[in-house]
């Protein structure tokens, strides 16, 4: 799935993620850095929530199609 704000595939994303707060997890660190990778952290959230919703939303069509989506 291409996606025009970002072309890393999303486990890329979730793994970049993890690595932000690995490094924010430390017990010792600049602050202007830690305030720099936190605002990363978000906007990367904010991309991962974005992606995942649209998953979602085509499974949800998906399953409707195919019938999956009566209760």
């Amino acid at each position: 799935m291409s996606n025009p704000k970002n072309d890393k595939p999303l486990s890329d994303q979730l793994r970049e993620l993890d690595e932000l707060i690995a490094w924010l997890d430390q017990d010792d660190f600049d602050l202007d850095e830690a305030l720099k990778k936190f605002d990363e952290g978000v906007k990367l959230t904010a991309e991962i929530e974005e992606r995942l919703k649209k998953l979602e939303n085509k499974i949800t069509v998906l399953r409707e199609k195919f019938g999956e989506g009566r209760a």
